[in-house]
C-alpha cells in the first residue's frame, strides 16, 4: 500500500512540477516586455497557451465537455445546495433539533423556507467566511433542504450556465 501511495504522491508532484515548468516557459513568451502587444493579441495568447491547457488539466478532458457534464450533474443531482457565503455580522440560523453540530447554519432566505422555522433554533451573527449548509445532506438529521433547494426543482447555478454559454 505504501508503495502505491508514494507512487501517487510522486505522480502528483511530477504533474505539479510539469505545470510550473510549462507556465515558466509560456508566461515570458506572452508577457514579453520588449515589444508592445497588438490589441487583443496578449489576451488570445493567455487564453490559448495558459487558460485552456489549465482547464484541460483540471477537467481531465476538453473543458467544454467537462462543463457540459458538470451542468448535467448539477441539474440532476439529488439535492441542490445554497452555499451562500456569509459576510461578517450577517444573521445565520442553526436548528437545535436537526443540525449535526452548531456549525451547521442556514442563511435567512433558506431558514424562512425550511421546516426548521418551526423548530428550536438559534440566531447569531456570522464571523464571516462561512456558508449556508442548505442542501448539505451531511449537515442535517432531517430537513436538509428548504423549498427553494429541494430536490427536483429546476434551480441551476447561474455561474455554470454563464461559463457554459460563454465558453462553448
Amino acid at each position: 500500500m505504501a508503495e502505491s501511495l508514494s507512487g501517487v504522491q510522486l505522480s502528483t508532484t511530477y504533474r505539479g512540477a510539469a505545470i510550473l515548468s510549462y507556465l515558466g516557459e509560456q508566461v515570458p513568451l506572452i508577457y514579453c516586455l520588449e515589444t508592445e502587444p497588438q490589441q487583443g493579441e496578449e489576451e488570445q495568447k493567455v487564453e490559448q497557451r495558459l487558460l485552456y491547457p489549465l482547464e484541460c488539466f483540471l477537467f481531465g478532458e476538453d473543458p467544454c465537455v467537462g462543463l457540459e457534464k458538470l451542468q448535467q450533474y448539477n441539474s440532476s443531482s439529488s439535492a441542490q445546495q445554497c452555499g451562500r457565503v456569509f459576510k461578517e455580522g450577517e444573521t445565520v440560523y442553526s436548528c437545535r433539533d436537526c443540525a449535526i453540530d452548531p456549525t451547521c447554519v442556514l442563511c435567512i432566505e433558506c431558514f424562512q423556507k425550511s421546516v426548521h422555522k418551526s423548530h428550536r433554533y438559534k440566531m447569531h451573527a456570522s464571523a464571516g467566511g462561512g456558508f449556508c449548509d442548505c442542501g448539505d445532506l451531511e449537515a442535517w438529521k432531517s430537513g436538509p433542504c428548504c423549498s427553494q433547494h429541494d430536490p427536483g426543482t429546476s434551480v441551476t447555478m447561474e455561474t455554470v450556465q454563464f461559463i457554459f454559454s460563454y465558453r462553448c
